[in-house]
Formats: C-alpha cells, structure tokens, sequence
C-alpha cells in the first residue's frame, strides 16, 4: 500500500485498486440581530466534521461520507450541529457504483440530491450558510440512481424515497430525472425533476414531503469567474394523508457569482423567493404562509494549503414580519475556520 498526500490522501492497493480518503473539520459562529424560532443571538458550532472515503467505479466503487455536519440558512432559526446531524444521521452518504459499461453507471444506497445548485456541506459550498432556493428542495434520497453521459450531455434518472421518507414508518416512492447538457467547454445547463408520491406524509426535514420540485440550474465559468442561476418551482398536491388540505406553490430564483483569485475567493449570492397564498396555509420557503423575500450573501474567502478562513456577510428583506421581534428584515455576520484534507 502506498499513500500520497495531496489535500487528501491516496490510497493504492493491489487488491482493489486506489481508494480516496478526503473530508474537513470546521467550526463556525454566526451573530443574527433579529432572531428566528429558538435562534440564539451569537452560536458557535461545528460546520462540518467529515471524512469521505471513495473509489472510482472500475467497475465497482463506492462513496461513504460520515461525522457531524451543519446546515444553516439564511432566513432560518440555526440549530445545534447535533440536531442536523440527527436529520440524515452521522452517515448522510454511502451508496456502490457499478459502471459495467464506458458512460454508464448504477448507483444504490443514500445519494446527494440531484436537484439544486448548492452542496449540502459547508466545506463543499461556496457560502457557509445554504440559501432560501436550497431549502426548499431535497437534500439526501434513498434509493436507485441510473446515470448516462457522453461529453455533450447526461441522462440520470432513479426512484428513491423523495424527502427521505424512508426515516418514517410510512415511505413512499418518488421518480428523479436529470437532464444536462454541456455545450461548451465551460458552461453547462440541467434540467431536474423530483417526482413523489402525493401521500407521503411529512417528516423531520420536510413538512410537507409530497413536494413536486422543477429545478433548472446553470453555470458558466470565464476564466477566473464562475456565474450559475438556480431556478426552482414547487407544488405540494392536496391530499390529507400528507397533511396539504389545499394544493400550495412556491417558486424561487437564486443568482450565484464567485471569483477565485488563489489564494483569495469572492462568493455572491442574489435570491428572491415567493410562497404563494393558499387555503392550507402551507409554507414552503420557511419565511411563513404565503411571505415573499429577496436574500443576499457576499464570502470572502482566504485559503492556503489544507487552512481557510471565511466570512459570510448576509441579508434578508421580506414582505411580512418574519422573526420574533416581528421584523421583515435580517442580518447576519459569520465566519468558519477549519482545514480541508
């Protein structure tokens, strides 16, 4: 066995070939000046504490990814990193991979959402805080993923548990689809669908869980400049098993921005979300029953080696009050230090 270090260590055996063992331990604190839920003024935590060990699919791989792991959004109440940890618990990724043919390949166990333009882990994103088009869609499915792709486009599709039923005692299927194109070098679009079961009742990280989610996400890097857009449509269908007494929508856009002049990263981030009114009162923004808002995240990062440090600067102007002191507004100021191996 030989190891190489690299930011991440390799590990080759003649057995079963290189297996790659990377992750990151980061603590972060965020001070909000109008509080949400059981928000405290100032919290200190850990951001992400994970280790991802993988092998390629040739043609048999895998991907587990384990430890503690935040979630905070802009907008929302910030919990205890033991509390998020608890929603997909301290194992959020492990699925195999068979690629029995060249462009082709077959995933099975608990798989990263194929919807949406951020990273549920803080050390993969380019903010610490995930913004209000994330949390409107799925984080972590259960299920079967199938996966074509040529160097102009991909095709994936999968059933799986939608908004991770399967943590119930009631799961119900859902149909994913992913179509992607590439059609330049360096920008690509994908079109995403998750499909569930109307009756899927609602869980710890979804309420509803029958969301039908449409996504569409772009990105175009220019030399040092990364721009992507992330476009999502929601509809909850009625159906009393899953708690909707009435159909309810939500819709949101986010436009996203970075520079990275290594050492040093510039992220940006402009969103405007808006739950529709409805007769159910269903929110599914996490603003409240039909609040409409506008967010903006500027990070600046600075990065050497296997160290970072970042800060993330955000903003929240909405239409109604939507925190306990009945303010329609929100600061925040956080910053997250660690390493990345």
């Amino acid at each position: 066995v030989s190891v190489s270090i690299a930011q991440a260590f390799e590990l080759k055996t003649e057995s079963i070939g290189t297996i790659n063992l990377n992750g990151a331990l980061t603590g972060y604190s965020i001070y909000t000046d109008n509080k949400v839920g059981n928000d405290r003024k100032t919290r200190y935590d850990v951001g992400s504490a994970l280790i991802s060990i993988s092998k390629s699919a040739e043609p048999v791989g895998f991907t587990v990814i384990g430890g503690a792991y935040s979630l905070p959004v802009v907008g929302a109440g910030l919990s205890n990193t033991s509390n998020y940890t608890k929603l997909y618990s301290a194992l959020p990724i492990a699925y195999i991979e068979l690629a029995p043919l060249k462009g082709f390949s077959i995933q099975v166990g608990k798989l990263p959402t194929l919807i949406g333009y951020e990273s549920a882990f803080t050390y993969l994103n380019n903010y610490i805080q995930r913004g209000l088009v994330w949390d409107m869609q799925p984080v972590i499915h259960n299920g079967v993923r199938l996966t074509y792709s040529s160097d102009l486009f991909s095709v994936k599709l999968g059933v799986n548990d939608g908004f991770y039923t399967l943590s119930t005692n009631h799961p119900k299927p859902a149909f994913e689809l992913s179509l992607a194109l590439t059609p330049v070098k360096d920008g690509s679009i994908s079109f995403n669908v998750l499909l569930p079961d109307k009756s899927s009742r609602p869980n710890d990280t979804s309420s509803p869980a029958n969301k039908r989610v449409f996504n569409l996400v772009a990105s175009y890097t220019l030399d040092k400049i990364t721009l992507g857009t992330d476009l999502t449509y929601v509809e909850a269908p009625k159906d009393d098993t899953a708690q909707v007494l009435e159909k309810a929508k939500a819709s949101g856009v986010g436009f996203h921005a970075y520079y990275d002049l290594k050492p040093f990263k510039v992220s940006g981030r402009v969103e405007y979300v808006k739950d529709n009114t409805d007769a159910g009162n269903i929110d599914l923004v996490g603003l409240g029953d039909s609040n409409k808002a506008w967010t903006f995240t500027l990070t600046p990062a600075y990065a050497k080696g296997p160290l970072f440090i970042r800060s993330d600067i955000s903003y929240v102007s909405a239409d109604k009050p939507f925190t306990n002191n009945g303010k329609k507004n929100q600061n925040r100021l956080g910053v997250e230090v660690g390493f990345i191996f």
